[in-house]
């Protein structure tokens, strides 16, 4: 069993700063990969405690043959990827970051609280809504909302009634420090909290999925890679911060509505003329105005919707090139994979290789 652990820790890029037997090894990873919380509430050994673990953050749990998954009632989240990258400081020295940890999760309406001395811990909501209670004030979270917290402040994040809400997680060990991403420090170390938002198509989507689908397998040095993903993201958020910081914006509530409008129906046939008469706007007023606040057209606004519904659906799917962009709103192919290369670099079969 020990020689599985070895295993699952070479597989997670967490490596030992010194020579030690087998059980001090194994305590040490318990106490990085597993939140006190989490071992107080087990009250079992190290053993009960490891396997929590694993249920909660191997990709494939068929590797190890005594797994004990936890009780769904135990916890108010349903985690559906973890892993662990090695310090952030291998590519940014000085950058006072430690072990970061990428998850994805499902979160119901009983939730989950957050608590650390010494992390942040940034959510991305990718589906449904939720909220984030801090300090007993709450901060309600829509799709393509992002927060990012100082976890000794105590948290709770939670789904909104009748929702599940899906979020991408990624935790910071460590006080940040990093002259790359100054502002977003600033803001973590002064105010301990960050709200933005990142729509459909924006950077920091894009590389929030590749964190949550790039394989290791598929790459000579994957962790080099986490590494570079992760500092393009931290340097998007702080572009984010710095704007935001210049000129605190409120978006009237009908381009709102119309972002939601194109959220729920991507796959349909919209054109200006059709929002125009939805939303009883000129077209011309209304492009202008969306992307003075989104920052794109509506139309770019769409493409990028369908683009990143289309990137699910070539993962997590074996349907055709062809049925996909039927599914996404675009049923030419050919237009289809004009957009999809132009705007992601690789075409979606290649898309589908790298990823599957």
């Amino acid at each position: 069993f020990i020689r599985g652990v070895d295993a699952f820790i070479g597989r997670n890029y967490l490596v030992a700063d010194s020579a030690a037997d087998e059980e001090e090894y194994l305590d040490a990873f318990l106490k990085m990969a597993i939140e006190p919380e989490d071992r107080a509430e087990t009250g079992g050994g190290e053993e009960e405690y490891l396997s929590l673990f694993m249920a909660h953050s191997m990709e494939e749990a068929d590797e190890f043959e005594q797994v004990v998954s936890p009780s769904s009632s135990d916890t108010g989240l349903e985690i559906k990827y973890s892993r662990f990258v090695s310090s952030y400081n291998q590519l940014v020295p000085g950058s006072g970051i430690g072990l970061i940890r990428l998850s994805s999760a499902a979160l119901s309406t009983s939730g989950i609280n957050v608590y650390s001395e010494d992390a942040t811990l940034l959510c991305y909501s990718l589906l449904g809504e939720g909220e984030v209670v801090v300090d007993g004030r709450g901060i309600k979270c829509r799709k393509y909302d992002c927060v990012w917290l100082d976890c000794s402040r105590r948290a709770h994040y939670r789904a909104s009634p009748g929702q599940v809400w899906e979020c991408a997680f990624v935790r910071v060990q460590g006080r940040m420090n990093s002259h790359l991403f100054a502002e977003t420090c600033r803001r973590l170390n002064e105010d301990g909290i960050i709200q933005l938002t990142f729509g459909a198509g924006s950077r920091f989507r894009s590389l929030i999925w590749q964190l949550l689908s790039t394989r290791t397998d598929s790459s000579p040095n994957p962790d080099s890679v986490f590494a570079h993903l992760l500092l393009s993201l931290f340097v998007e958020v702080d572009l984010a911060v710095v704007s935001a910081s210049a000129k605190q914006v409120i978006v009237p509530d009908i381009i709102v509505a119309i972002q939601s409008y194109l959220d729920r129906n991507y796959s349909r046939n919209i054109s200006l003329d059709d929002l125009s008469r939805i939303f009883s706007i000129s077209k011309f007023h209304m492009s202008r105005e969306f992307k003075r606040y989104v920052g794109k057209s509506p139309n770019d606004y769409l493409i990028g919707i369908r683009l990143d519904k289309a990137k699910v659906l070539l993962v997590d799917s074996r349907r055709s090139i062809a049925e996909i962009g039927q599914l996404v709103g675009i049923p030419n192919t050919n237009h289809f994979l004009y957009l999809f290369k132009s705007r992601e670099g690789i075409t979606p079969s290649a898309f589908r290789k790298q990823r599957v």
